[in-house]
């Protein structure tokens, strides 16, 4: 019975050893289909650091196949100036305390790939014993797209930057041509065009020995009719891509035996060029070369350098728009002073002659003929006070739009602000309830007062042409903060909702049949105010009136000692 018993035992124990077995090989195995699947490299050296693991990740990202490597030392896979220290690392991590951690904790790590580039990684690193052996696993990640992708973002923010620092088009350029030989390129040439011509604008490098021949370059002539590095990208207007530039490549764009001579100075390994375009617009292009050995332009850089072309399109049209906004603006204030000047002199001279008649009038005309004359001169003076004030404001918006309207400001009272205003109203206000609101303790404001008054002329003349006679019109001021808030006040129509967002629009009017006016006078006090560093604001209901309202800062306070 009891060697029955044993053979029993026996058989039991081999069975669940060949489970126990058959569990582990099944383990293994889909570790190793893990291992071999992953697409981060897997990598395990034994305690003398030869490599005893290297999976189908890692055989992809170095380079390697797994025969060449195994039983290689780590250091083989380190770049250079990572070697000297890093037998020391792991074999300090391999008897501490700590099984796993990530690296890169305290610098940046890298990997040499079999061609002999580098390239980032993330990576962590663990330590295990077996079978008495101290074995270690590092687990890597090749982020060179990620880091690429990050550099890309914060080099087109730089150049969003440059691109939008200036309106000079071509410096812009030239400032962004020497950005991106920071990162993008050892050489970058700019080509601007001409009309039926091409100008190289810049030829930027980063080699301070190379400036003789970043020269040369840009001074030699280009003749449109024979090939150079842009031709076919201004040609074509399509992007150009030569990822290995051969000898055979280089002569292909050479105009004649000089400029060959400085192409193979410049010795460019890979380049591409893009168009510079504004719609239909052929603006320029913009040619990227590398002379770094091993380095090559691909697709991806090109889909980039396409990118980095729109922005530099959008700032030289910017540019442009802007320049010919600026010559448009030059020729209308020379026409506006012109006309300005050719329209005062006759009117000066009609309302000059206009008071020399009415005096003779008075002296020999008739009581009949002295009151029809009055009235017929009346009129004329009242024209050519109108079109002195029409010719007044175009210069004014002129002024205002080119940002030099001056001020001459000094400290002037709220209260005798009003009722000066209330004063000019004139004759015009007759059958009108005016009311005056002004606090005398309202702080000084700091203002031209000239201007102001302008403002309230506007504002009133607004009121007395839209308020029905016997209507009320209240003007007033009161503090608001560190500023005084003029206001105009009426018992009009109102102004219908859909207007209110236009009534300070130059040359609009709510009732396109009341030709009163211009159009002019709410855009200019309007200007006036915010260049006193106010705002000018309305508010209103059909039926119910208007207010217009407009704030200006009050003098400073004196400091206390």
């Amino acid at each position: 019975m009891t060697a029955e018993r044993n053979t029993a035992e026996l058989t039991a124990l081999l069975a669940e050893q060949k489970r126990v077995e058959h569990a582990l090989r099944s383990s293994e195995a889909r570790l190793a289909g893990i291992i071999s699947l992953a697409a981060d490299a897997i990598i395990s050296v034994n305690g003398q650091g030869r490599i005893t693991l290297f999976n189908s990740g890692a055989e992809q990202i170095f380079g390697y196949s797994a025969q060449e490597i195994l039983g290689q030392p780590l250091e083989l896979l380190l770049p250079e100036r990572f070697r000297g220290g890093h037998p020391g690392h792991l074999e300090g991590f391999g008897r501490g305390p700590v099984v796993s951690r990530r690296m890169a904790e305290r610098q940046p790590i890298f990997g040499l790939r079999k061609n002999g580039e580098e390239f980032p990684a993330e990576a962590a690193i663990s330590h295990m014993e077996v079978e008495g052996e101290r074995v270690l696993t590092a687990i890597l990640r090749d982020v060179s797209l990620q880091k690429q992708v990050e550099a890309e973002h914060r080099f087109l923010a730089r150049a969003g930057e440059t691109l939008s620092s200036s309106l000079d088009a071509e410096r812009t350029l030239a400032s962004m041509a020497r950005l991106t030989v920071e990162s993008l390129a050892d050489w970058c040439v700019v080509y601007v065009s001409e009309g039926a011509h091409v100008r190289r604008l810049e030829v930027a490098h980063q080699q301070p020995g190379q400036r003789e021949l970043a020269t040369a370059l840009r001074e030699f002539r280009i003749d449109m009719g024979q090939p150079f590095l842009a031709r076919e990208v201004l040609v074509r207007r399509e992007p150009l891509l030569l990822p290995v530039v051969t000898p055979e490549a280089l002569e292909s764009m050479a105009q004649g035996g000089e400029h060959l001579s400085l192409l193979r100075r410049l010795g460019p390994r890979s380049l591409m060029g893009v168009p510079l375009l504004s719609g239909e617009q052929l603006l320029g292009a913009l040619v990227f070369i590398s002379t770094r050995p091993g380095h090559s332009y691909g697709p991806v850089d090109v889909e980039f350098a396409l990118g980095l072309a729109r922005l530099a399109s959008l700032a030289m049209e910017n540019a442009r728009l802007y320049q010919a906004a600026q010559r448009a603006a030059k020729v209308r204030d020379e026409v506006l002073g012109i006309v300005a000047h050719d329209l005062r002199s006759p009117l000066n001279s009609i309302s000059l002659w206009t008071q020399v008649v009415e005096r003779q009038i008075q002296k020999l005309g008739s009581a009949d003929l002295q009151t029809r004359s009055q009235e017929a001169l009346g009129s004329i003076a009242s024209a050519c006070r109108r079109m002195s004030r029409l010719i007044q404001d175009l210069l004014d918006v002129a002024r205002l739009e080119a940002g030099r309207l001056s001020l001459n400001v000094s400290p002037q009272t709220p209260a005798s602000l009003l009722r000066e205003a209330l004063d000019s109203a004139g004759p015009e206000a007759t059958g009108f309830q005016l009311h005056l609101e002004a606090p005398e303790e309202a702080s000084p404001v700091l203002a031209d007062r000239d201007r102001l008054l302008q403002v309230f002329s506007n504002l009133l003349g607004n009121a007395l042409k839209f308020t029905p006679a016997g209507g009320e019109i209240r003007v007033g001021a009161r503090m608001e903060g560190e500023q005084v808030l003029f206001y105009v006040r009426d018992t009009g129509p109102g102004i219908p909702a859909e207007s209110l967002a236009h009534i300070f629009d130059r040359f609009w009017q709510a009732n396109r049949t009341d030709r009163r006016g211009a159009g002019l006078g709410l855009s200019i006090a309007k200007g006036i105010v915010e260049a006193h560093g106010g705002r000018l604001q309305v508010e209103s209901e059909p039926g119910r009136g208007s207010t217009f309202s407009f704030t200006v800062p009050t003098v400073p306070r004196a400091k206390p000692r």
